[in-house]
């Protein structure tokens, strides 16, 4: 196996500190194949890495670990600025209609609601819902879905850490329903700040479009939203109170054209059969 096998520079991008520079340099250069030399240090990391260790790894917590070249990957590689090492309990996501919904980890208890009633919609509808398995309007979006079907679940920390800690039954009912739990750390990785804004960049490259409930206007969610309009994809916002500050970031992304009102599932599923 070559030192540039896209499995073994995948699986490098994601337990090994390089510099995202070097990331993009080195999977710039095997997707345009061409030659090039590897710096000593360089070479000496990816020649150490020990892919059959880390799959034995995965299997000892019930989980696998999925890089470039596995049975129905592609999907998930191509849309990510370079491939990275995912570790999955359950599933993957299906091919099909999915969405992202997101928001605030404080929400009121109508977004809270709503975040719960839609998801489970959109799911008895047939759509995918992904979230990001935080505190709040995440956490509603998955127990909404699982009354109805699967769901999926990116998280911002190794599977040996599951974040929140009171998610976990929540992780566990979501592998048992028939989704998953995916992440681009490996299983000892603590949730680390700077972690959360890939967990984002899957959620948005991998879902047809984001759903906003409530997010303030300095957000995670925001991130996603921006992410997601980065990859082309579709934005919805559920407008609010201008003065309530759980309403500050759906309405800014509305003011800025960026979004499309959403007042129901239905309003969702409308554009979406508009879309494909």
């Amino acid at each position: 196996m070559s030192l540039l096998d896209p499995a073994r520079l995948a699986l490098a991008f994601s337990v090994l500190p390089w510099p995202e520079q070097e990331k993009a340099r080195l999977w710039e250069t095997h997707q345009n194949g061409e030659s090039i030399k590897l710096r000593p240090e360089t070479a000496s990391q990816l020649e150490a890495l020990d892919i059959s260790s880390f799959r034995s790894e995965a299997n000892a917590r019930n989980a696998r670990l999925v890089l470039p070249g596995d049975e129905g990957s592609a999907a998930f590689f191509e849309p990510l600025p370079y491939a990275v090492a995912l570790w999955v309990r359950g599933t993957l996501p299906p091919p099909g209609l999915r969405i992202a919904v997101v928001g605030t980890r404080t929400p009121s208890l109508v977004g809270r609601e709503r975040a719960r009633n839609w998801s489970r919609q959109l799911t008895q509808s047939g759509v995918k819902v992904l979230s990001g398995l935080a505190r709040g309007i995440d956490g509603a979006a998955h127990e909404g879905a699982l009354e109805a079907g699967p769901t999926w679940g990116i998280m911002g920390s190794g599977l040996d850490h599951p974040y929140p800690k009171e998610h976990t039954g929540l992780m566990d009912r979501i592998v048992d329903a028939g989704g998953g739990l995916i992440t681009p750390f490996p299983p000892e990785a603590l949730p680390q700040k700077w972690h959360f804004p890939r967990r984002n960049l899957l959620l948005a490259a991998w879902s047809r479009g984001v759903l906003v409930i409530e997010a303030k206007l300095r957000s995670g969610s925001l991130v996603t939203a921006k992410l997601a309009l980065d990859h082309g994809k579709e934005l919805w916002v559920v407008p609010g109170n201008p003065e309530d500050p759980l309403s500050e970031g759906p309405n800014s992304l509305l003011r800025e054209g960026a979004a499309r009102i959403c007042l129901s599932p239905a309003d969702l599923l409308e554009d979406l059969a508009e879309l494909v």
